[in-house]
């Protein structure tokens, strides 16, 4: 429900800034550079990269993981349950105080480019059927932790959320013979009013049925079902439009707190997942977190947002230029 009768002007939701006065290093966080011993149970090092004490991006175990190396098992009986089987991973940045709007663009990349690796290798396991990557900034966006680091989680079923997109995609595909990302790129491009940016390789835009004010999706121009699919070429492309667009929600919403996270294709685990990677399209979904469910949302799962997409996409383009 789009109610912009009960809306503020898109200046009115600057918030306070997560990351302001932040050291560059606490000695007392146990993610900081220095500080990898400082709690001896927090779990392995992965990888590290570069793999020197002059790391710029580490992975490790999580230390309270939501999934964990148990063997696979269901019970069904009046309840279904299952073994919460999975990988858990925290991937750091160096920098204590540098949100991921103002990390630079080559920074950006090499993230990308492990997010591909790490989604590739968990693929591996025959037993894991989606890997979820996401990011938490700020307390109100759910994390604990105020030092950037992402999420990823390893699954062994392909979360409903996931399953009810790649449903609904292939519906729209055998009905009209079409992605439907693509006809909804086709489609903004020609109307322009929900464009944040475009650039050559991508475009980012307020979907015309937003849930919450600012929320912006990053996506390929082309045709492109699995994010670890995607190349060199083409995550050099989206850092650099993820950092615009971030950049522009921290400059003009004071850095807000907020998520985002990438859906992609599930793993290839037979024939009808390669048939529905004509109908499918990744993407990255951003979420400022400066509007909250309620007693109504909860109870009809309908969402009020009194910010008109138009609105919040003129507001965040405004003084961007597109390449």
């Amino acid at each position: 429900m789009i109610s912009p009768n009960r809306a503020k002007r898109p200046e009115d939701y600057r918030t306070y800034s997560v990351m302001h006065g932040l050291p560059e290093l606490d000695p007392n966080c146990v993610f900081c550079p220095g500080n990898e011993d400082k709690n001896p149970d927090l779990c392995r090092d992965i990888c590290r990269i570069p793999n020197t004490p002059d790391w710029q991006l580490r992975v490790i175990e999580n230390k309270y993981p939501a999934v964990t190396k148990v063997p696979l098992g269901a019970h069904r009986d009046f309840f279904h349950s299952r073994a919460g089987f999975g990988e858990h991973e925290v991937i750091i940045s160096r920098k204590h105080n540098e949100p991921v709007a103002l990390q630079s663009t080559l920074h950006l990349e090499n993230t990308l480019q492990l997010f591909k690796q790490r989604i590739d290798l968990l693929g591996k396991d025959e037993r894991v059927a989606y890997s979820q990557i996401f990011h938490n900034h700020g307390k109100e966006a759910g994390a604990s932790l105020v030092h950037p680091h992402y999420q990823l989680i390893a699954l062994p079923f392909v979360p409903p959320h996931i399953h009810g997109e790649v449903a609904g995609y292939y519906h729209y595909y055998q009905t009209h013979g079409t992605c439907i990302y693509c006809d909804i790129i086709k489609m903004e491009k020609s109307l322009k009013d929900r464009v944040v940016y475009e650039s050559e390789r991508y475009i980012a835009l307020c979907p015309y049925s937003s849930r919450l004010p600012f929320e912006t999706w990053i996506m390929p121009k082309h045709h492109s079902p699995r994010f670890e699919w995607s190349d060199d070429s083409e995550l050099k492309h989206m850092a650099f439009i993820l950092k615009t667009v971030l950049g522009q929600l921290y400059t003009k919403l004071g850095d807000p707190p907020l998520n985002f996270y990438i859906h992609s294709m599930p793993y290839i685990r037979g024939k009808h997942t390669q048939m529905e990677e004509k109908s499918f399209y990744h993407h990255c979904t951003i979420f400022p977190r400066i509007a909250n469910w309620a007693g109504f949302e909860f109870g009809t799962g309908i969402s009020i947002n009194i910010m008109p997409p138009e609105e919040t996409a003129k507001f965040l383009r405004d003084r961007l230029s597109n390449i």
